[in-house]
């Protein structure tokens, strides 16, 4: 699989480590076979890939002469996104998510486009998304989050945790494209993304148009959801930024003055064992620190992804 589509992805890679890179040609990537053979590879043997599409097909009947007939019409743009099948997949709490399921060959001209993408907002050369975003990335999950709390967010007096309700269902297509557009100067790769935006669901014998959203169980949705989302990480960080103060806590004086009593009792051998224990009782009820130090502000954040939807987590720590 190593072809020169593959190559050229190591590329992208390395250029866009430089956030400013703007990437020029894109779309003459979806010319080329190997990028199709290796987003198959990289589908066939995930879980749920080889549900049937709309027209009942699966992973299983994609061929060499597929990849042809995809590389043709790319060539003469006349490519285009079929409507998703709905499904519904119950959750949890009871309710129910949906789910758009894209025919085998759509699925992989899907993954070729989120590799490329890849290559270009999560390059290990240097990713352009933050070390804040954990949903929807390689390597990172709900779980590396919550490793990221555990061994940074020590001292942690508030926790505010918000839910973006209904996410996928609302991206603003025009607003994602405009964000695309800073990194990506190429209309045809860009109008191929528009394409896959605005199929359409088949709900039951129902043709719905998609005027805004991306949908969820589609292959593309949760890279261009990070794209989107990139510009809250952004914010945050500014505000991580502006809000922090101080290099340390202040200590709490009555804590301090029962912990001076204590040493000096100790040292001089002069306090009786009684009075040494009920100080020490008196020091652990109280902070060591000022709990609401005004002077001493820390401000964290992070998102992650559970049960297919953003979520943010942000803590303040005075």
């Amino acid at each position: 699989m190593a072809g020169l589509d593959l190559k050229r992805l190591d590329v992208i890679a390395r250029l866009n480590e430089d956030p400013l890179w703007v990437n020029k040609d894109l779309y003459r990537l979806m010319y080329r076979e190997d990028l199709y053979l290796a987003a198959y590879a990289r589908l066939k043997s995930k879980p749920g890939n080889m549900t049937p599409g709309v027209d009942g097909s699966t992973l299983d009947g994609f061929s060499r002469e597929t990849i042809r007939k995809i590389a043709d019409a790319m060539r003469n743009e006349s490519f285009r996104f079929s409507p998703a099948r709905r499904v519904e997949i119950p959750k949890a709490n009871g309710k129910t998510r949906p789910l758009g399921i894209a025919s085998p060959t759509e699925k992989v001209v899907q993954e070729a486009i989120r590799m490329v993408l890849e290559a270009i907002y999560d390059s290990p050369e240097g990713p352009t998304f933050l070390e804040s975003s954990h949903g929807f990335r390689p390597g990172r999950s709900c779980h590396t989050a919550l490793k990221e709390i555990k061994k940074v967010w020590t001292g942690t007096r508030w926790f505010v945790e918000g839910d973006i309700s209904s996410f996928f269902d609302n991206i603003n297509h025009e607003v994602l494209i405009q964000l695309l557009r800073r990194r990506i100067d190429d209309e045809r790769f860009l109008n191929l993304i528009r394409k896959a935006l605005k199929a359409g669901v088949l709900n039951g014998l129902r043709l719905e148009a998609t005027r805004i959203g991306s949908p969820q169980g589609s292959v593309l949705s949760p890279t261009l959801a990070n794209v989107y989302l990139h510009e809250l990480d952004r914010k945050m960080d500014e505000i991580i930024t502006r809000e922090t103060k101080g290099k340390g806590p202040t200590p709490n004086p009555d804590y301090m003055r029962l912990a001076q009593r204590l040493y000096v009792g100790r040292k001089t051998g002069k306090m009786p064992a009684g009075e040494a224990s009920d100080l020490i009782k008196k020091m652990r009820s109280l902070p060591s620190y000022l709990p609401d130090d005004p002077g001493f502000i820390r401000v964290r954040y992070v998102r992650y992804a559970d049960d297919g939807a953003p979520r943010t987590q942000r803590e303040v720590l005075m």
